[in-house]
């Protein structure tokens, strides 16, 4: 089976989000079961040829874009699993992916350019796999087409739709549309399957308060909607092999678990205790992921609780400022970095014993996945794939704790109970190891993931 597989980032290349995490990883999986899948991603300013070993397959092709042709380029990996489209103008000259003024231009020709590509190559897919709004033009253009492939479209963040101006509808082949071009939802009129990251979320989408206007569409293609979870690459977050953290530790053998913990209260400036929990928050400073409620909750962890608080990431800059300001006025309890450093990330997992992410909504989540494989228990709103992933530790399988209104007394009585089961050491490893022990692979998604293509080509 051939899958041409279109996100706008992937690991290892470039990365801004979880999209990129499973575009890297997905694909291989799916190699894994014998698929031949190929990964198209725009050349941005920052992949550099030469660091990727890239060759160049075709130089100068045309693409029809509109009432114009531009030039692209077709580079490939040394395996020719991974293809980047290149074009100057739109995508080399370009160091940041999104939020340009001229996506829905960009993100068009990405789209053409990849179905001409597979036609320059003379190989055509029998799936075409797109990812979130930046890939969704591909489905409404080759839906389009009388001999087509199996069109199976992924939601990622149904909060991002790639909404543009009446103007835009000719670059998905439409002349005839009046209103706003919405590509996201144009994809889920044209697929034969869609799909999103885990099957909470695959419900909250269907109603109004996480629709964003488009839950009546995913009600009435209810039938043809499935959500797989999403997963991790074990050997990338491997606490027994990780060379960025200070000491190896396993499912067998924690003992270096406290010696992560020491090095990363030593690194980032708090006092080396073990004696206290360290809750840990490495995400996007936005209240799309309950930052709002951490925001709120600083005094009250820093006056009624003896937890040390460490912070890594950027975003919305007041929030940004009051960790500083909280890292300031309580120096020997919270530490942050303002930024992404990912080797610091790792070892933010590896050091803390508590994960607190207390998403508004959260498709899918990987870092409470990352935590557990790192033995620190998560504590987490109950929505989307955290509700699909973290089971209350009230429960006969349980691991971390969750809570389910979204304000800032019940996620501070969350903490609260974690922070207690974190006095009771044999309790406190037995969550561990029992976090440490779930399976969150590729392998189980890339199973599902090739019987919805069966699943599409028999809808075709």
């Amino acid at each position: 089976m051939k899958v041409l597989f279109l996100a706008a980032e992937s690991v290892p290349f470039v990365k801004v989000g979880g999209l990129g995490d499973v575009a890297g990883a997905l694909p291989e999986a799916l190699r894994r079961r014998g698929l031949d899948v190929r990964l198209v991603i725009p050349r941005y300013g920052t992949i550099d040829p030469l660091r990727w070993n890239l060759g160049q397959l075709r130089d100068n092709f045309p693409v029809r874009l509109d009432w114009r042709t531009e030039e692209c380029q077709l580079w490939a990996t040394a395996d020719q699993h991974t293809w980047f489209i290149e074009n100057q103008y739109f995508f080399g000259s370009r160091t940041t992916i999104y939020g340009h003024g001229d996506d829905d231009v960009r993100f068009g020709l990405f789209c053409h350019a990849a179905l001409e590509a597979c036609r320059q190559m003379d190989w055509w897919p029998d799936v075409i796999h797109a990812h979130d709004w930046h890939a969704a033009a591909a489905i409404r253009i080759a839906w389009g087409n009388a001999a087509r492939p199996a069109l199976v479209f992924t939601i990622h963040n149904l909060a991002h739709q790639g909404r543009f101006a009446n103007d835009a509808w000719p670059l998905v082949g439409v002349y005839d549309a009046f209103g706003e071009l919405n590509l996201m939802e144009q994809a889920l009129y044209t697929s034969d399957v869609i799909t999103t990251v885990s099957p909470t979320y695959a419900e909250e989408i269907k109603r109004s308060e996480y629709g964003f206007g488009l839950d009546h569409m995913l009600r009435e293609r209810s039938d043809r909607l499935i959500g797989i979870l999403n997963g991790i690459d074990p050997r990338h977050f491997d606490p027994a092999t990780d060379q960025h953290i200070a000491q190896p530790f396993s499912l067998d053998d924690l003992a270096g678990k406290a010696v992560c913990k020491a090095a990363l209260q030593r690194e980032v400036g708090l006092p080396e205790r073990a004696d206290v929990p360290l809750v840990a928050v490495v995400s996007r400073l936005d209240s799309q992921k309950g930052i709002d409620l951490i925001v709120q909750g600083l005094g009250q962890i820093i006056a009624d609780t003896d937890a040390q608080l460490m912070v890594l990431g950027s975003g919305y800059g007041p929030y940004e400022d009051a960790f500083r300001d909280a890292s300031r006025a309580a120096p020997d309890r919270v530490a942050n970095y303002i930024g992404f450093n990912a080797p610091l990330a790792q070892r933010v997992y590896a050091g803390a014993d508590i994960f607190l992410m207390p998403s508004a909504f959260e498709p899918c989540g990987l870092s409470q996945m990352i935590s557990m494989r790192y033995g620190t228990i998560p504590v987490v709103r109950a929505t989307g794939g955290l509700v699909d992933t973290v089971p209350d530790m009230s429960q006969p399988e349980g691991i971390g704790v969750v809570f389910s209104d979204y304000n800032v007394e019940a996620m501070l009585h969350a903490l609260g109970r974690a922070l207690a089961a974190y006095r009771y050491p044999n309790d406190w490893s037995y969550f561990m190891r029992r976090a440490m022990s779930h399976d969150f692979s590729w392998d189980t998604a890339a199973t599902r993931y090739e019987d919805v293509y069966r699943w599409a080509l028999s809808l075709r």
